[in-house]
């Protein structure tokens, strides 16, 4: 192995040694899912196991569940589209927040769409401030949106807000100066001071019955803004007291009429994502649910709430209809290329015994080139040491102790590193 190679094996074997948050006190090994025993590192934080992809993730016993600490520092290169995990190690990904110990908040998302998956039900303050996407999805699973979350998001036209929203924070979503109309939750009673001052370009917002308090300078230097309300609701009051146009709306049903923001067709990679971003007109309609179909799920799958996954190269089409009886749809056409290889982030060998052991190659590299050749190379090799035939990797262990292997890819006289994950082996329980 080449010194360069062995140093940085070295370094990265170090820093993942002696991070509490990764191992256990008597360095064993690393989280294997298993909770039943809690884990203490040196800062006495309890079970802050640490795992790195989209952002660092952090386990909490706590809650049972991991946190999503967003920080340029452990970003992958930007995409197109930035997905948050839902769970790791079947865990669900409760949190979302944004690491204060970073020197900015530069993180590298995307500038085209932000996901959150359903199973967030804490965001940070301040968790997107400033960040350039265009489109974000929120978790169905939020009920508030904390103190300036959005502000500064410049290029945000248009958010569609969780049905559960109760409470928008002071300054949620001051100087987003791009936001032209928005829909207020049936549910959301409060709306604190500042939430939207400066959206200079807001021009249609949707206040239901349910508001009764709207703080001070909530809308200030929002001068193009329509309040569209029921009469005699506070929101009317509070536009008539104010000086805002109002645009007034009856208790009926009102079904929607178009579906917008669609693009008639994408491209995808194998193990890639694409995020739509579809609304309804008029904004202000009552149900603003959409069903997503594939017509071929082996080739691109989809979510019910528009996120796209390529499976394998081909062409398929995926059709967004409205729930609301109005039998309104549109069709995507959708193309999967090959995408980039990659390691699995999330791959890692955990509580393995003395032995040799075969997985499939493909659940560690994404997109594998079937023309080139892969090597792994051990930091210990008295420990484990690894090698890939034929679509199948073998691990042998030899004995108890930690190390970490480094991915690399052949292909003709080009040799590329492709990642590394941790192993840890373990003596066999009598």
């Amino acid at each position: 192995m080449k010194k360069s190679v062995k140093t940085k094996l070295a370094l990265l074997l170090t820093l993942i040694l002696t991070v509490p948050a990764i191992a256990k006190a008597d360095w064993g090994g690393w989280y294997d899912g298993n909770t039943s025993t809690t884990w203490y590192g040196d800062d006495g934080y309890q079970g802050r196991i640490t795992v790195y992809g989209n952002g660092r993730y952090e386990y909490r016993p706590e809650n049972d569940s991991f946190y999503c600490f967003l920080e340029s520092a452990f970003n992958p290169k930007l995409q197109d589209f930035f997905s948050i995990e839902d769970s790791i190690w079947g865990k669900p990904v409760t949190g979302l927040f944004y690491n204060l110990e970073c020197d900015d908040q530069s993180y590298a998302v995307s500038s085209k769409g932000f996901y959150v998956p359903d199973t967030i039900t804490d965001l940070d303050l301040f968790v997107f401030e400033g960040v350039d996407f265009q489109n974000i999805y929120l978790s169905k699973g939020l009920i508030k949106i904390p103190k300036q979350a959005f502000g500064g998001c410049k290029n945000v036209k248009q958010l569609q807000l969780p049905d559960k929203l109760k409470k928008i924070n002071e300054r949620a979503f001051w100087y987003c100066t791009n936001l032209k109309q928005i829909k207020i939750p049936e549910k959301v009673t409060i709306i604190e001071k500042k939430a939207f001052e400066d959206c200079k370009n807001l021009t249609k917002i949707y206040l239901p019955a349910s508001v009764k308090t709207i703080e001070k300078n909530v809308f200030k230097g929002c001068d193009k803004l329509t309040i569209y309300c029921e009469k005699d609701s506070y929101a009317y009051k509070y536009a008539k007291k104010n000086k805002i146009k109002t645009k007034l709306l009856s208790k009926k049903t009102v079904k929607a009429t178009q579906i917008t923001s669609l693009p008639k067709s994408i491209t995808v990679g194998t193990q890639e994502t694409y995020l739509l971003f579809p609304f309804v007109e008029p904004f202000y309609a009552t149900n603003q649910k959409l069903a997503y179909i594939s017509e071929d799920p082996s080739i691109a799958e989809v979510n019910q709430n528009g996120k796209v996954e390529g499976k394998k190269k081909g062409e398929t089409t995926i059709t967004v209809m409205t729930t609301d009886g109005s039998h309104l749809e549109k069709k995507v056409k959708v193309t999967v290329k090959k995408g980039e290889i990659a390691l699995n982030p999330y791959f890692s060998l955990y509580q393995l015994e003395k032995g040799t052991t075969e997985f499939n190659v493909d659940a560690m590299l994404y997109n594998r080139n079937p023309k080139a050749t892969y090597q792994i190379e051990s930091s210990d090799s008295k420990i484990a040491v690894a090698k890939i035939e034929k679509g199948t990797l073998k691990v042998t262990a030899k004995k108890q102790g930690n190390a970490v292997f480094v991915v690399t890819e052949k292909n003709g006289k080009t040799k590329n590193e492709i990642g590394s994950f941790p192993i840890s082996v373990i003596n066999k329980e009598k």
